[in-house]
């Protein structure tokens, strides 16, 4: 691919369901096969390894089918780092490419508390794991939810890059906590299908294209694939399996371009990869556009939920609270998109110790412009 250019892959693909190694391996043939496809970027759906719960849809939570699934969806979960992301960082490494893979995390082997995670891998290793901040549904008795470490970006050859899974696309709040941190692509990760058929494809359309025109950003919206496995293991009634074989054709991967046209796709329901040629130039007028509306001044999203108790201003990377980007806002209204952007960090510093000087000022009642009318501390003349 030219300078400017990526070409992605999003893998519509089922697990080996609830079996970690078979599911490690089929990931690490789909990636590599994507790689020589020449996609530089490979992402998979939400709970991909090692399976969705997605019988939370016909089995309710306590019944002896359920629990016997769940339990092998706990015991197939992984630990990061661990032999599974080693495997999918040596996958991407042979591929020349960045992976974005959900999978079900278990960070404690002896406690079964798990989370819906992504891990984000490279060819030189683990780039980052960030956990769906809140389960929806079903999903809320199985999934302990992330925090705020888990609102952030991702450093890329190809700029910043945000990930959601499933319904928290939907979120208002935190798709603008990643578009305040500037991500040039976004990857929504959806689960095979919902609870009737239908459904999956519209919803992936509205949130796909509403992210894309509000973030002026690359949207990958890929999904899972159920499978005939998947089928005959949930499958208890004639009605249940109509049901899902209904649902099998619901998954709609697809790719929507800064302000929202339909770039690729959508992929038809079942197994397979859509590959896609991103011009990452293109989105910049909008972003400019987009930015006029910002207002910094007036309006400010907060990240609560810091293990210290704080809150910070959203516009995170890698977990990290970016408090610069009021002030890069400023900065760029007063100058407007020509000034650099090594120029814009550096005069960062100095807006800053304006502001606090001026706050300062103001709290010691010495603010007023006309210098007739102010009283310093080391003056021992009456104001007039």
């Amino acid at each position: 691919m030219g300078e400017g250019r990526l070409r992605i892959a999003a893998v519509q693909a089922g697990p080996s369901f609830l079996d970690r190694d078979r599911t490690v391996e089929k990931a690490v043939g789909l990636i590599g096969e994507a790689g020589r496809a020449g996609a530089r970027l490979v992402v998979f759906g939400e709970c991909f390894l090692p399976g969705h719960p997605v019988w939370l849809h016909l089995l309710p939570i306590t019944h002896p089918r359920s629990i016997e699934l769940t339990s092998g969806l706990v015991e197939n979960a992984i630990r990061v780092p661990g032999p599974e992301a080693d495997a999918i960082v040596a996958a991407a490494r042979d591929a020349g490419a960045i992976v974005v893979l959900g999978f079900v995390e278990r960070p404690d082997p002896r406690i079964a508390v798990v989370h819906d995670s992504q891990l984000i891998a490279g060819p030189d290793g683990v780039i980052g794991v960030r956990r769906k901040v809140a389960p929806a549904v079903g999903e809320r008795v199985l999934f302990a939810p992330g925090g705020r470490e888990s609102i952030c970006t991702f450093d890329t050859p190809w700029g910043a890059m945000s990930t959601l899974v499933g319904g928290e696309n939907s979120n208002p709040l935190l798709t603008a906590a990643l578009r305040s941190s500037g991500a040039k692509i976004h990857v929504a990760a959806w689960p095979p299908h919902f609870n009737k058929p239908g459904l999956m494809g519209e919803v992936m359309t509205i949130t796909g294209r509403a992210i894309a025109y509000q973030n002026t950003a690359w949207v990958i919206a890929v999904a899972g694939a159920t499978s005939p496995e998947v089928i005959d293991r949930l499958a208890m009634t004639r009605e249940d399996r109509a049901l899902l074989e209904a649902m099998a054709d619901d998954p709609a991967s697809a790719v929507w371009a800064p302000r929202g046209a339909l770039h690729a796709g959508p992929h038809p329901g079942g197994e397979g990869i859509l590959y896609a040629d991103l011009d990452l130039t293109q989105g910049t007028w909008a972003q400019l556009v987009n930015r006029h509306y910002d207002r910094p001044d007036l309006l400010r999203l907060e990240v609560r939920g810091g293990t210290d108790g704080t809150s910070a201003d959203a516009g995170n990377r890698r977990g990290e609270v970016d408090r610069d980007e009021p002030i890069r806002h400023q900065i760029r209204d007063r100058f407007g998109a020509a000034l650099p952007s090594d120029d814009v960090n550096k005069m960062i510093p100095f807006v800053r110790g304006i502001q606090d000087a001026s706050a300062e000022l103001a709290a010691a009642g010495l603010d007023d412009p006309d210098p007739r009318r102010t009283a310093y501390a080391d003056d021992p003349r009456p104001a007039p």
